[in-house]
């Protein structure tokens, strides 16, 4: 099971942001996914007990890709480090409708993996831009990835839109943080927000109407 370090910046952006040109800050060329249609659900207890201690649980599935079972991420909790927001995260490839054993033996002794259900789901569209990544195509030190998603809330098994926003999210490698700085720099001075440390989970449940 991957287990590993998140660190990002994240930012906020208009419905109409558009990407600045971003080729000049690296020497290797700027890939550029396209947009990735998305669907992440949260897990949780009735009453949070997860987030209120820190911890996510998620399944993200590519809706593009129908035979993919999808991604399950447990994020653990993070700390605030000036602009960036660091986590660690265990990741497992499973199908979605229970949790993997895996990750919900990594949860708080407290909290009864038997109450977890779904609480929030997000559909997003994705577009990933790559910088720095070597000219063998490996994902190594000196690489940032920028994250533009355009994302709706709903309640699970409702549909119904509560809430649409746009977040910006830089994610560096080892050794990657001075291209994420000037990366972020960039960002902003198109017109990004400043960066911010709440979750996309939280927003959701916010919009919800939870309060955590």
């Amino acid at each position: 099971m991957p287990a590993g370090v998140e660190r990002e910046i994240k930012l906020s952006a208009d419905v109409g942001y558009l990407l600045p040109d971003l080729s000049d800050l690296t020497a290797a060329a700027v890939e550029d996914s396209g947009p990735e249609p998305q669907e992440t659900t949260y897990w949780d207890s009735d009453h949070l007990e997860l987030v209120r201690q820190g911890f996510g649980l998620r399944h993200r599935r590519r809706l593009d890709r129908p035979g993919d079972p999808g991604i399950w991420t447990l994020k653990t909790p993070g700390r605030v480090e000036g602009d960036r927001t660091v986590r660690g995260e265990h990741e497992l490839r499973a199908e979605g409708s229970t949790p993997p054993a895996e990750l919900l033996s990594l949860i708080p002794e407290a909290v009864d993996p038997s109450v977890l259900h779904p609480v929030a789901v997000l559909r997003a569209t994705r577009r990933v831009l790559t910088l720095g990544r070597s000219t063998s195509g490996d994902r190594g030190s000196g690489t940032v990835e920028v994250m533009d998603d355009t994302v709706e809330v709903s309640a699970p098994g409702d549909g119904v839109v509560v809430d649409r926003f746009r977040e910006l999210e830089v994610e560096m490698q080892d050794g990657a943080d001075d291209l994420a700085d000037r990366v972020a720099a960039r960002l902003r001075e198109a017109g990004a927000g400043p960066p911010e440390s709440t979750s996309k989970y939280r927003r959701a449940l916010r919009a919800l109407g939870r309060q955590v």
